[in-house]
Protein backbone atom coordinates (compact mmCIF):
# COMPACT_ATOMS: atom_id res chain seq x y z
CA UNK A 1 0.00 0.00 0.00
CA UNK A 2 2.99 2.55 1.08
CA UNK A 3 4.94 1.32 -2.50
CA UNK A 4 1.63 2.27 -4.13
CA UNK A 5 1.44 5.34 -3.04
CA UNK A 6 4.95 6.36 -3.32
CA UNK A 7 4.98 5.33 -6.76
CA UNK A 8 2.08 7.52 -7.26
CA UNK A 9 3.00 10.31 -6.47
CA UNK A 10 6.05 9.91 -8.05
CA UNK A 11 3.67 10.08 -11.00
CA UNK A 12 1.66 12.73 -9.76
CA UNK A 13 4.84 14.96 -9.05
CA UNK A 14 6.11 14.72 -13.31
CA UNK A 15 2.47 15.94 -14.21
CA UNK A 16 2.56 19.11 -11.89
CA UNK A 17 3.52 22.29 -12.85
CA UNK A 18 2.81 24.56 -10.46
CA UNK A 19 5.77 25.02 -7.92
CA UNK A 20 3.38 25.02 -4.94
CA UNK A 21 1.98 21.85 -5.62
CA UNK A 22 5.36 20.45 -6.45
CA UNK A 23 6.55 21.28 -3.10
CA UNK A 24 3.14 19.81 -1.60
CA UNK A 25 4.14 16.43 -3.22
CA UNK A 26 7.89 16.64 -2.05
CA UNK A 27 6.46 17.12 1.31
CA UNK A 28 3.93 14.05 0.62
CA UNK A 29 6.28 11.85 -0.30
CA UNK A 30 9.07 12.39 2.32
CA UNK A 31 6.43 10.96 4.90
CA UNK A 32 6.07 8.26 3.01
CA UNK A 33 9.61 7.65 2.57
CA UNK A 34 9.88 7.90 6.38
CA UNK A 35 7.31 5.75 7.06
CA UNK A 36 8.70 3.15 5.00
CA UNK A 37 11.84 3.20 6.17
CA UNK A 38 10.80 3.19 9.90
CA UNK A 39 8.87 0.39 9.31
CA UNK A 40 11.43 -1.79 7.61
CA UNK A 41 14.62 -0.47 10.35
CA UNK A 42 12.08 -1.00 13.68
CA UNK A 43 13.27 2.10 14.34
CA UNK A 44 11.62 5.49 13.81
CA UNK A 45 14.47 7.75 14.82
CA UNK A 46 16.03 7.40 11.25
CA UNK A 47 12.79 8.39 9.76
CA UNK A 48 12.42 11.39 12.11
CA UNK A 49 15.94 12.56 11.16
CA UNK A 50 15.03 12.11 7.68
CA UNK A 51 11.76 14.71 7.81
CA UNK A 52 13.33 17.31 9.74
CA UNK A 53 16.34 17.17 6.76
CA UNK A 54 14.01 17.02 3.88
CA UNK A 55 11.09 19.47 5.22
CA UNK A 56 14.17 22.11 5.75
CA UNK A 57 15.21 22.25 2.34
CA UNK A 58 11.35 22.45 0.90
CA UNK A 59 10.25 24.74 3.11
CA UNK A 60 13.31 26.44 2.12
CA UNK A 61 11.93 26.28 -1.75
CA UNK A 62 8.41 26.78 -0.52
CA UNK A 63 9.22 29.87 0.94
CA UNK A 64 11.39 31.30 -2.56
CA UNK A 65 8.76 29.50 -5.05
CA UNK A 66 5.91 31.12 -3.06
CA UNK A 67 7.31 34.83 -3.12
CA UNK A 68 8.42 33.74 -7.17
CA UNK A 69 5.08 32.18 -8.33
CA UNK A 70 2.59 34.23 -5.31
CA UNK A 71 -0.19 35.28 -8.60
CA UNK A 72 0.26 32.64 -10.53
CA UNK A 73 -2.91 30.51 -11.14
CA UNK A 74 -3.59 27.02 -9.88
CA UNK A 75 -5.04 25.16 -12.68
CA UNK A 76 -6.62 21.43 -12.33
CA UNK A 77 -7.26 19.46 -15.78
CA UNK A 78 -9.71 16.72 -16.26
CA UNK A 79 -7.70 14.21 -18.20
CA UNK A 80 -4.78 14.59 -15.02
CA UNK A 81 -7.32 13.54 -13.06
CA UNK A 82 -8.48 10.94 -15.06
CA UNK A 83 -5.08 9.36 -16.37
CA UNK A 84 -3.84 9.67 -12.73
CA UNK A 85 -6.91 7.65 -11.32
CA UNK A 86 -6.37 4.70 -14.11
CA UNK A 87 -2.41 4.92 -13.71
CA UNK A 88 -2.91 4.42 -9.22
CA UNK A 89 -5.75 1.63 -10.01
CA UNK A 90 -3.13 -0.13 -12.42
CA UNK A 91 -0.21 0.30 -9.97
CA UNK A 92 -2.31 -0.42 -7.06
CA UNK A 93 -4.04 -3.90 -8.82
CA UNK A 94 -0.20 -5.29 -10.08
CA UNK A 95 1.58 -4.48 -7.05
CA UNK A 96 -0.86 -6.57 -5.06
CA UNK A 97 -0.05 -9.48 -6.81
CA UNK A 98 3.42 -8.77 -7.02
CA UNK A 99 3.75 -8.24 -2.72
CA UNK A 100 1.81 -11.87 -2.21
CA UNK A 101 4.30 -13.63 -4.57
CA UNK A 102 6.84 -11.95 -2.51
CA UNK A 103 5.74 -12.18 0.86
CA UNK A 104 6.94 -15.31 2.64
CA UNK A 105 5.01 -16.56 5.95
CA UNK A 106 7.72 -17.57 8.23
CA UNK A 107 10.77 -14.88 8.21
CA UNK A 108 11.75 -15.50 11.71
CA UNK A 109 15.17 -15.28 10.44
CA UNK A 110 14.67 -11.89 8.56
CA UNK A 111 13.02 -10.27 11.29
CA UNK A 112 16.03 -11.13 13.77
CA UNK A 113 17.74 -9.65 11.15
CA UNK A 114 16.37 -6.37 11.05
CA UNK A 115 16.72 -5.47 14.78
CA UNK A 116 20.13 -5.98 14.62
CA UNK A 117 20.54 -2.80 12.47
CA UNK A 118 22.50 0.11 13.75
CA UNK A 119 21.44 3.87 13.24
CA UNK A 120 24.19 4.55 10.46
CA UNK A 121 25.29 1.06 9.41
CA UNK A 122 26.74 1.37 5.64
CA UNK A 123 23.61 0.50 3.91
CA UNK A 124 21.78 3.71 5.89
CA UNK A 125 24.60 5.72 6.01
CA UNK A 126 24.77 6.33 2.04
CA UNK A 127 20.89 8.13 2.57
CA UNK A 128 21.83 10.22 5.63
CA UNK A 129 25.12 11.38 3.06
CA UNK A 130 22.98 12.47 0.50
CA UNK A 131 20.00 14.09 3.01
CA UNK A 132 23.14 16.04 4.45
CA UNK A 133 24.39 17.18 0.44
CA UNK A 134 21.03 17.98 -0.77
CA UNK A 135 20.36 20.14 2.31
CA UNK A 136 23.79 21.84 1.84
CA UNK A 137 23.30 22.30 -2.05
CA UNK A 138 19.73 23.91 -1.62
CA UNK A 139 21.22 26.12 0.90
CA UNK A 140 23.67 27.40 -1.23
CA UNK A 141 21.50 27.76 -4.59
CA UNK A 142 18.87 29.48 -2.01
CA UNK A 143 21.66 31.93 -0.41
CA UNK A 144 23.16 32.85 -4.02
CA UNK A 145 19.57 32.84 -5.78
CA UNK A 146 18.12 35.62 -3.28
CA UNK A 147 20.89 38.06 -2.89
CA UNK A 148 19.81 40.85 -0.72
CA UNK A 149 20.28 43.33 -3.87
CA UNK A 150 18.14 42.11 -6.13
CA UNK A 151 15.68 39.28 -6.69
CA UNK A 152 12.68 38.46 -5.29
CA UNK A 153 13.33 38.04 -1.54
CA UNK A 154 14.83 41.46 -1.60
CA UNK A 155 14.70 43.99 1.21
CA UNK A 156 12.19 46.62 0.10
CA UNK A 157 12.91 50.47 1.46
Amino acid sequence: MLLTLMTSLSLLFLWMKHPLSMGFILICQTFVVAVIIGMTLSSFLLSYIIIIIMLSGVLVLFTYMASVASNEKFQSSMSLMISFTITNFIIYMTSSNFMEMVTYPNNKIYSEMMYLIKMYSTSSAYITIMMILYLLITMIVTSNIATTTEGPLRIKN
